[in-house]
């Protein structure tokens, strides 16, 4: 999918289309040449910074605009990361949306000093809730693991500025359905052999899915997001 077909999703509106199995810009063997573009390396307090959870948090307010936290989160999302600044074990609940504007939660358990990384691509995020840990602050910022167009069964070669590079990691789509608060991105994520310096120009070849379960329900976008 090119940045050009991306844009053709309307803005602020949830886009997901239910066991989607085909689609203008694959052709009939669901491969493509996915185009990140210029992705920004990860930045552990890019939402928050040493903010207090001695108290209960909710907030909307991440001191940046929209539209640069598109920018930060890539084409097709990427996910969070959050650390404590001593021993807790409450939770922090990321509330966003996908590349498509399809609603989404995930909830991560803090452990301590030791950053968790999340386990979904969030395109936008639109609300962060962190539960109570007395004497305690935490920061959330973004991951090294991108979003994918669909549901992605492999990766065959990556790109950097149209040099070919070995091809990264892909975490498989979790098809579990129903989706929950916890489980892995439903269309899979990717972590480029390519450090991300906002600079150069990332592509990778992949294989796709259209796969649906006995109830109808998966296709090219995968299961649907948990948002409740």
């Amino acid at each position: 999918m090119t940045q050009k077909q991306r844009n053709f999703w309307i803005a602020g509106f949830n886009n997901y289309v239910p066991a989607m199995q085909g689609g203008g810009d694959l052709g009939q063997f669901l491969r493509q040449r996915v185009l990140y573009g210029a992705l920004i390396v990860a930045n552990a307090t890019y939402f928050l910074s040493a903010q207090s959870i001695a108290a209960a948090v909710d907030t909307t307010t991440f001191l940046t605009s929209a539209d640069a936290i598109r920018t930060q989160m890539g084409t097709y999302g990427r996910t969070v990361q959050v650390v404590a600044s001593g021993a807790a074990t409450s939770t922090v609940t990321v509330i966003g949306r996908d590349y498509i504007g399809q609603p989404m939660r995930e909830v991560l358990t803090l452990n301590g000093t030791t950053a968790v990384q999340g386990v979904k691509a969030f395109a936008y995020i639109d609300r962060l809730l962190a539960g109570i840990t007395a004497a305690t602050t935490i920061n959330v910022g973004t991951g090294a693991k991108f979003g994918l167009p669909y549901v992605t069964t492999a990766v065959e070669r990556e790109f950097a500025d149209n040099v070919v590079a070995a091809a990264g990691t892909l975490v498989a789509p979790i098809f579990t359905d129903p989706q929950t608060t916890i489980t892995g991105d439903p269309r899979g994520l990717y972590t480029p052999t390519t450090t991300p310096n906002g600079s150069k120009i990332i592509e990778v070849d992949c294989e796709f899915s259209n796969f649906v379960n006995s109830s109808n329900r998966g296709g090219l976008m995968g299961i649907q997001h948990f948002n409740t």
